[in-house]
This record gives structure tokens, sequence and C-alpha cells, in this order.
């Protein structure tokens, strides 16, 4: 909660410096918090069945020209699941281990790992885990 509440605090600030002009409504704000914050759920499931520390963040700029009607959690949770399904052996755990942080964007790129950074660019209609399914078994 106290993630959630200074994420709020930061966007309300970065909001006032922006000033009203193209500063983002309160509205969007919110349902950036509450987006954030059913992310870091969905990466504390994983965590529980990996055993691992993965932390989880979106990025907020590549979800440019994302339909209002998608959730981009949803389609990223898909990847998470790929993940989730990898720790079900003990060499699949210690591949997954491998990663420190998970990035949720919306820029269609599909999965990539870079240092211990797994950033899955998810597309409103893409499957999340058959993508990253496909990606880590090659990749970690």
């Amino acid at each position: 909660m106290m993630k959630c509440g200074l994420s709020l605090l930061a966007a309300l600030a970065a909001l006032a410096a922006a000033g009203d002009a193209g500063a983002q409504s309160l509205k969007s704000l919110r349902t950036q918090d509450a987006e954030e914050a059913a992310l870091a759920h969905q990466i504390d499931y994983t965590n529980s069945v990996c055993g691992t520390h993965i932390r989880s963040s979106i990025d907020w700029t590549s979800l440019r020209g994302w339909p209002a009607n998608a959730n981009i959690v949803e389609v990223c949770d898909g990847a998470l699941g790929a993940l989730e399904a990898m720790c079900r052996s003990d060499d699949g755990k210690n591949r997954v281990r491998k990663v420190a942080a998970f990035v949720c964007a919306g820029d269609g790129a599909g999965p990539s790992f870079n240092g211990s950074t797994l950033r899955y660019g998810a597309s409103p209609s893409g499957d999340g885990f058959s993508e990253m399914m496909r990606y880590i078994q090659n990749a970690l």
C-alpha cells in the first residue's frame, strides 16, 4: 500500500510540475496506480511459485496508442504465467532465478532479456504465455 501511495504522490508531483498543458488527468493517474498495483499482485504470485524476488514495473511510455479497452496487466500476466510454468521444475526455477526485474510494456516488441531484466513488449491481442515460453526456453 505504501508503494502505491508513493507512486501516486510522485505522479501528482509530476503533474504539478508539468502544468495544465498536456498534463495527465487525475483519472489517468489513478488508473496507472491501479494497474501498477495489479501487476505487483501478479508478480507476488510469480515470486511465490518460483521462490524469487522479482520486481515489476510498467513502461508507461510504451503504451501510447494502446486501446482503452485492452488491459496491459492481463496480457503481461500471460507472460508471467510462462515463468510460473517454468518454475514447476528445478531446472526451470534455476533459469528463472536469473530474472531480477520484469517490465511490462505495450509496444508489441515481444520478450527480451537484458542483464537481469526480463521485458515483455505486449500487443493487445497477443499471447503472452506462448511468446514468453518460446523465448525463455532459449534465452534463460
